[in-house]
């Protein structure tokens, strides 16, 4: 199961907020999707930072308040895998990096650029359910 290929798993469409969205806003989304993190994306629609349940549990455990907007406290750095890695690499790369989820985009191996909206996600909760047995694609 771990060897195969990550764009089987990809999560179709790929959730974005924008980065003047609110904190509590954001929240509904993430809840509402049953996701724990997103693409920030700018007004114009370019990938400009990542945001997590985490993130936003520590914004408000600081006292931010939850109008703050999501561009204030999203991560801007972006790590990535490329569709054609398997979960097994894509595993490595999250453990590696320390992070929990990587954006799909071509050629793509950790930290990364993006100058455009990736193919998708796939985040430790799909490796774990695809060893689980209960992976199904998301195409």
């Amino acid at each position: 199961m771990l060897d195969r290929k990550v764009s089987d798993f990809l999560k179709k469409p790929l959730i974005t907020v924008e980065e003047d969205m609110s904190l509590r806003d954001t929240a509904r989304v993430m809840r509402n999707e049953g996701i724990s993190g997103l693409l920030v994306v700018s007004g114009e629609g370019m990938p400009v930072g990542v945001v997590s349940d985490t993130d936003m549990v520590r914004a408000l455990s600081r006292g931010v308040s939850r109008d703050t907007r999501v561009g204030e406290i999203m991560s801007r750095s972006f790590f990535g895998v490329s569709p054609e890695a398997t979960l097994r690499e894509a595993a490595r790369l999250m453990r590696e990096n320390g992070v929990s989820r990587l954006f799909v985009v071509k050629g793509a191996e950790g930290r990364t650029e993006l100058s455009h909206m990736p193919e998708g996600i796939i985040s430790i909760s799909d490796i774990i359910s695809a060893v689980a047995g209960r992976g199904l694609s998301f195409k």
